[in-house]
């Protein structure tokens, strides 16, 4: 899988592995000032404008530098500053909506869960350009391109900045070679000098335990599919296909072989046809508008599996797939059918997997992925046709069948939910998932009448029922708070009775739109050791999101070049210690048994 930005998630890196990213990010950091972190590519202008009320697309690429991230430019927090394009052109060109790119989502468990919208590595800009009915480029005339930005790595926050260019109009576009560097660097807020700095379950397995592993876990996804109330029926369908065949059992086997391969290719087009939608796909999916009608889809669905209404693949469909073409072309042919009759169940399981594949923007990759899922949607049918002779009745499709509906509108509901969660503030949705998942193992597994009359089955589902009890205690189960280290405001005449005192001080300088400095309130000063031995120190927080003549003299007078930033004062009034960057718990602790 081919990637231009890797995305860390704080949620799935043990925590001694996040310390060691940071600290090995730290030393390349001081060398990263926050007008170098994003640079401008390309800009072309496609076709060229001209008067007349024509219309153009003024394209910019930009990049990210490796190992650091923007926020996107729809933050999921008022606090993170967004990522923002502006066009300023010649009177009589007019600049439409921009289409910015997609953006990738971190989770910081560190801090509590919260989740980040970024940008990183190459990024796409599209702005529609109008130019009126009397305009004509003259020589000279220019379109000013600016992205502002404020980025981060897994270490440090920078201050805001921007990135100019200037795109000729008088020529026929513009190259990268005719960007001429307009300006750069100005911050926005902060006052801070630049410096010292899915997908889902399945994108989890990949980023964490291989391509093996990864490719594994698809292919029982495609297996567990056949369960699906649109596929289950087929089963029969495909029996009947085969049992018609004739030419002995080798000749059916590669019948079946076509058959699957069918499905294979049906498929990989999908996931082909996603990665090379340059974006499209993932755009839409920040729609809030089409989260909310795919959300109402899933729903609708989920009504159908709980028996509210019959939703099944048109009779026709399943009357042409039933009937027997002879030869490998109509096996082919039954397989490409299958994956369509399929759709109404599979579509809404695989959308976390469309959209890992457009994220990897590599066609390869989308192929193999998708014919990985189908190969395991389909090699239990190469069994079933070779057994087609003797295969007489299917299991009845009545209460155990009826369970795994429920099941599945269970898993549908809770898609709706997930996809809503951009929607509504707060991340409600997502802190009410695991309550809800629990909710419905209990109901599975104690409530629900169905698969009750099959002893094995009946054991299977207390099991589960058992299990999400389990689980809905130990998410009750009151639990204490951990203690918070607590800081004064930063104050002068504080910092100066505490040299009075000889009492050692500790100041954390941090910012609202620093993402690091969330992870250490969350991680660094909630831990036992380093509450105790911080007692002793005089504790401040600086806070440095404004832009005044405070925060310009706090970063002058102790050399702040970046967020967050630990400075420790030992007892005798000199600064022991300035650390930029996350600091760990266990390092943190290490830095305050040595200032005395």
């Amino acid at each position: 899988m081919t990637r231009n930005f890797r995305l860390f998630s704080y949620g799935t890196l043990p925590a001694g592995v996040l310390l060691a990213v940071a600290l090995l990010a730290a030393p390349a950091a001081h060398a990263t000032k926050a007008n170098e972190l994003v640079k401008i590519t390309s800009a072309t202008i496609d076709p060229p404008l001209k008067g007349g009320g024509s219309a153009s697309t003024l394209k910019v690429a930009a990049q990210v530098i490796e190992g650091w991230h923007i926020n996107s430019d729809k933050p999921f927090s008022e606090d993170y500053i967004p990522t923002k394009l502006e066009v300023a052109g010649p009177v009589g060109v007019t600049a439409g909506a921009i289409k910015y790119p997609p953006a990738e989502t971190m989770t910081l468990e560190a801090a509590g869960g919260d989740k980040i919208s970024v940008f990183g590595g190459n990024i796409n800009f599209e702005v529609p350009l109008k130019a009126s009915s009397n305009f004509a480029a003259k020589p000279g005339d220019a379109l000013k391109v600016t992205i502002d930005y404020q980025g981060c790595n897994n270490n440090e926050c920078l201050r805001p900045a921007s990135v100019s260019v200037t795109v000729a109009l008088a020529a026929p576009g513009a190259a990268a070679g005719a960007l001429e560097v307009a300006g750069s660097g100005i911050a926005k807020r902060g006052g801070l000098d630049g410096g010292d700095d899915s997908g889902g379950a399945v994108e989890h397995v990949f980023d964490n335990h291989g391509w093996l592993l990864g490719f594994l876990a698809v292919f029982l996804g495609g297996l567990a599919l056949n369960l699906t109330p649109c596929v289950y029926p087929l089963i029969g369908v495909t029996i009947a296909y085969f049992g018609n065949q004739g030419g002995g059992h080798r000749r059916v086997m590669y019948l079946a072989i076509v058959f699957v391969l069918g499905i294979a290719l049906m498929f990989s087009a999908v996931g082909v046809a996603v990665a090379m939608s340059g974006g499209l796909f993932g755009a839409a999916m920040r729609n809030p508008f089409v989260l909310i009608a795919l959300s109402m889809v899933l729903l609708t669905l989920a009504a159908s599996s709980f028996g509210l209404f019959v939703l099944q693949p048109p009779q026709w469909m399943l009357q042409r797939a039933g009937t027997a073409h002879p030869g490998y072309a109509g096996a082919l042919l039954m397989g490409l059918g299958m994956g369509v009759v399929a759709a109404p169940c599979i579509g809404p399981i695989v959308l976390g997997l469309l959209l890992m594949v457009e994220r990897s923007g590599s066609a390869l990759f989308g192929f193999a992925l998708f014919f990985t899922l189908a190969l395991g949607l389909g090699v239990p049918y190469i069994g079933l046709a070779m057994a087609a002779g003797n295969i007489r009745h299917l299991p009845r499709s009545g209460e155990w069948l009826a369970w795994v509906e429920h099941f599945f509108g269970f898993v549908l509901v809770g898609l709706a939910l997930y996809f809503l969660d951009p929607v509504v503030p707060n991340n409600l949705m997502t802190r009410i998932l695991p309550y809800y998942a629990a909710g419905a193992g209990i109901y599975l597994g104690f409530i629900s009448r169905e698969g009750r009359s099959w002893r094995p089955f009946l054991v299977l589902r207390s099991a589960l029922g058992v299990v999400a009890v389990a689980a809905l205690a130990f998410m009750l189960y009151p639990r204490q708070a951990p203690e918070k280290l607590r800081f004064e405001p930063f104050d002068a005449e504080l910092l100066a009775s505490a040299a009075e005192a000889r009492k050692p001080v500790l100041i954390d300088f941090s910012a609202d739109w620093c993402i690091p400095c969330r992870e250490m309130e969350h991680s660094t000063f909630v831990d036992p050791s380093v509450v105790s031995e911080a007692s002793r120190f005089v504790r401040m927080k600086a806070n440095l999101t404004a832009q005044d003549r405070k925060t310009e003299e706090l970063t002058n007078k102790f050399e702040i070049k970046g967020v967050p930033t630990t400075v420790l004062i030992d007892s005798a009034g000199k600064v022991a210690q300035r650390k930029v960057g996350y600091i760990g718990p266990q390092e943190m602790l290490a830095e305050l048994r040595q200032v005395d």
